[in-house]
């Protein structure tokens, strides 16, 4: 009983501290194989320009020029989603 109590304190604990950062968003994971970057952030509240120049900037500082956004998916912290972003390079012509 005592660790259900726990878990879903540790849950709401964990919700909060997403919605009370600057922008309503976190970086929560990285994969440089495929240049990917995973944000987890609560719909109603993120800033999605924040978001947005977050993920710009990192995909600038790993040399990368292009930004392309996987489908956002329900995270496992109740009322939260999460997203893959993925770094590319423009297509110069």
């Amino acid at each position: 009983m005592k660790s259900k109590i726990y878990g879903v304190l540790a849950l709401f604990l964990l919700a909060g501290c997403t919605a009370s950062k600057p922008g309503a968003f976190e970086r929560v994971d990285e994969d440089p194989v495929s240049h990917t970057v995973q944000y987890r952030y609560h719909p109603q509240k993120v800033n999605k320009d924040a978001l947005k120049l977050d993920v710009a900037n990192y995909c600038h500082a790993q040399g990368f020029d292009l930004v392309e956004a996987l489908p956002p998916q329900d995270s496992h912290i109740p009322g939260l989603i999460t997203a893959w972003y993925q770094c590319n390079f423009a297509i110069k012509s």
